[in-house]
């Protein structure tokens, strides 16, 4: 795996500057309560994984969602400055907002919040905010979230091969470029017919250019190289105005959390039903 290529898809972890989340064992506790609180979800990949830390998918979401509602400013805080919070976006079974809550940190050498618990509108702690925020917003163009088949799909090779060659043979493909090349097009092709008779095999995704700070929505699509069976790894498509282009490859955990970032992804591809 790349290195630049895997950080232009991570997130920008702005949480972890802003606040202290506890220690490993505090925070993974607090953690466990979202993901218990929440609705069920499936928030940890497998143990056999490349990320088999629990609630991992959970966490990079919680990173994802601060980033994009420090974006919005959609972060509340006490008139008197004692505590903040924000929506996670996530609910409880019953349909009431979770919030994380912070309170100022005590030590001073620290980030300047501390996340004390997750909490729901009802509990006492919320009634001192005067308003509570809304979640974080990422529909642009509701157009952009939807393949649209009339528009080819064009492969930028030489990124997508060149700077992320350990990915195609950390699946076990042949350590040969003009296979791998050849497997591409023919992955591609079969799901571009796919996508004719269900564009909902195409999952959108939140992007912001780390170097010029512009938002927007990418698709991901399955790549299947070695079977017809499973995905191997997801392509991400660009939409232009009159065709998509494929930029770069992640694996399938990676697409995963990506994804998740804006909606529980409806699909099978990704290996998590």
């Amino acid at each position: 795996m790349t290195v630049s290529a895997a950080g232009d898809y991570r997130p920008e972890f702005n949480l972890l500057k802003d606040a202290y989340l506890g220690n490993a064992d505090a925070f993974n506790k607090k953690l466990e309560y979202l993901a218990q609180t929440a609705q069920p979800e499936r928030w940890s990949f497998p143990d056999t994984s490349s990320n088999p830390r629990p609630n991992y998918i959970l966490y990079n979401y919680l990173n994802y969602t601060y980033d994009r509602v420090k974006q919005e400013g959609k972060i509340a805080v006490t008139e008197d400055g004692s505590a903040m919070c924000f929506n996670t976006g996530l609910q409880t079974v019953n349909g009431n907002d979770i919030y994380a809550y912070f309170i100022k940190n005590r030590n001073d050498s620290q980030q300047p919040w501390f996340l004390l618990a997750f909490k729901q509108r009802t509990e006492p702690e919320m009634s001192h905010f005067a308003e509570l925020p809304d979640i974080a917003d990422y529909f642009t163009n509701p157009a952009d979230f939807i393949f649209d088949k009339n528009m080819p799909i064009y492969l930028d090779y030489d990124h997508i091969i060149d700077d992320n060659y350990s990915r195609f043979l950390d699946i076990g493909l042949m350590d040969n470029k003009h296979i791998i090349r050849a497997l591409l097009e023919t992955a591609v092709s079969q799901v571009t017919e796919k996508l004719k008779r269900n564009y909902k095999i195409a999952i959108p995704q939140f992007y912001t250019e780390k170097g010029t700070g512009v938002a927007k929505i990418q698709l991901l699509l399955p790549l299947f190289l070695k079977s017809a069976d499973a995905a191997d790894l997801a392509l991400v498509i660009d939409k232009g105005p009159y065709s998509y282009i494929g930029k770069t490859i992640l694996t399938l955990e990676w697409a995963y959390m990506n994804s998740r970032r804006i909606v529980k992804p409806d699909v099978d591809w990704l290996g998590m039903q």
